[in-house]
């Protein structure tokens, strides 16, 4: 337990202890599957706000600071945008990063990178004029590649030296229908 509201992705850090989730409660949540419990039996369920859709409207600015009263959850990462569609979240590659970071899409035309540990936001990615649903870190080279509803697709290069990632290239995706 620990969202407020549904969840719209989960990711497997692959060791067997630790996922993270995107939920429509505006924030993303590290887990550690050994301090878990199923007392869920024992807790029961608030009456959902049905005047509030996530695919329409945005966030009660009021909500954004509720915390479940059970909150399971390692860390809480706040700060990017989960509306309209199921946005995806991520762990960092365990080669180029060792994982210590977790990054995600936003419905604020970003992508957002925290530090694993502090739950500090790290980067945010600016270039896109639509919402970011999904984004893949190289697992090799210091580069993510975010894709937008704007029908673009941005690589993120990370030159090094704490310097910002910039975007290096910057495609509109096409789609060829033959009638």
């Amino acid at each position: 337990m620990g969202h407020l509201e549904g969840i719209t992705f989960v990711d497997s850090r692959g060791d067997g202890r630790y996922f993270i989730s995107n939920g429509k409660d505006q924030t993303t949540k590290l887990w550690d599957i050994r301090k878990m419990s199923s007392n869920a039996k024992e807790y029961t369920p608030r009456l959902r706000d049905s005047d509030w859709d996530y695919r329409w409207m945005e966030y009660p600015p009021h909500a954004k600071i509720l915390k479940h009263p059970r909150d399971q959850s390692v860390t809480t990462y706040r700060g990017h945008s989960i509306l309209r569609t199921l946005i995806r979240c991520y762990f960092s590659p365990e080669y180029s990063t060792g994982q210590k970071y977790i990054y995600t899409g936003s419905s604020d035309c970003s992508v957002y990178i925290y530090d694993l540990v502090s739950g500090a936001l790290v980067a945010t990615l600016d270039h896109h004029e639509g919402l970011v649903r999904d984004c893949s870190w190289h697992p090799l080279y210091p580069m993510i590649i975010s894709s937008s509803w704007d029908g673009v697709i941005a690589r993120w290069e990370f030159p090094g030296s704490g310097e910002a990632p910039t975007p290096v290239v910057r495609r509109r995706s096409s789609l060829r229908r033959d009638l």
